[in-house]
């Protein structure tokens, strides 16, 4: 029987993997001439990207234990490969998907940019290493990243919600209802999200008490894949008006430049975010009865991510 909410939005992690960017040669390396390769806004100053990254990291460390990356691969020769030469390995998030009420397994990510196609398999090592076990494998036209994908609950139905940009594929999807329904998930929502917006998670969060925090303009259309994959279309943000979700909105531009959407969950309504405006802050804890602790993250946000994008949590 699982217990009745095993949100991402509800559940402790057991523990949260990270990479620290001071573990490799990646970031000092990069030049303003591979801002778009790397698909940063701007050059980070290395300096004080790790400062903010340490108190980042350790305000995760106050309510949920850390484990680095380097700590389990760091002996493996594709892990050194990656963090000499990959700046966006610090985004964990990306790379894999956990699943709350699945603690055990993992769905390895698949990326279609040829800068980022070794990260799963470094981190997929990692998560073996913690006995998580894969699901399954992409192929073809089936193209996944973790930031595009948030594991919820409603009514007791485990709901994966996935967004479609830039970088997911809708065949992954597909392969995720025909692989994982009814044993792993009971319900896939498929979201078009604005491409400006790199992923899911950086226009779009789901709270506590049925409240949604969203870019203005996040969403074009959506779909319902049900327990029986059956396939229907639907109007994203008037289904969940619908189904009662309370809508906070931000600019989209806001969305994009400061990760305004990207929240951390860290469980017992404890959240992580990059400061925000303080009546924005207000106004989320009192909708969703939360508590948002904020870091400093102007140089992170420049590498394009937030706090969501830099942690993948494990269950087990």
């Amino acid at each position: 029987m699982l217990p009745m909410d095993l949100s991402e939005c509800a559940a402790r992690p057991a523990r949260i993997l990270l990479r620290d960017p001071r573990h490799g040669a990646a970031l000092a390396a990069m030049t303003a001439a591979r801002l778009a390769e790397a698909n940063f806004l701007a050059l980070p100053d290395p300096v004080a990207l790790h400062a903010e990254y340490a108190a980042f990291a350790a305000a995760i460390a106050a309510h949920v234990p850390v484990t680095y990356l380097s700590d389990l691969v760091g002996d493996d020769p594709d892990y050194r490969r990656e963090a000499a030469d990959n700046p966006n390995l610090m985004f964990l998030r990306d790379a894999a998907v956990t699943l709350p009420w699945a603690p055990d397994e993992y769905i390895p990510a698949r990326f279609a940019l040829p800068d980022r196609v070794g990260e799963p398999a470094v981190i997929g090592r990692a998560l073996e290493k913690l006995g998580l076990r894969p699901l399954l494998r992409f192929a073809d036209d089936e193209f996944l990243e973790g930031g595009d994908v948030l594991p919820a609950m409603d009514a007791g139905q485990r709901i994966l919600i996935i967004g479609f940009g830039v970088r997911t594929s809708k065949a992954a999807a597909i392969r995720l209802a025909i692989e994982l329904i009814p044993a792993h998930v009971d319900q896939i929502i498929g979201l078009s999200h604005d491409p400006a917006l790199l992923h899911l998670d950086t226009g779009f969060t789901i709270l506590p008490n049925r409240v949604m925090f969203a870019a203005a303009g996040m969403f074009h259309s959506g779909f319902v894949i049900d327990r029986n994959r059956a396939i229907s279309a639907v109007d994203p943000i008037a289904r969940a008006q619908a189904m009662g979700f309370t809508i906070v909105r931000c600019a989209k531009a806001d969305a994009i430049a400061h990760e305004r959407c990207n929240l951390l969950p860290l469980g017992e309504g404890a959240y992580l975010a990059f400061a925000m405006p303080d009546d924005l802050r207000r106004e989320l804890e009192a909708r969703a009865g939360i508590t948002i602790t904020s870091v400093a993250g102007d140089e992170i946000a420049k590498a394009t991510g937030g706090v969501h994008c830099l942690t993948r949590p494990v269950y087990r």
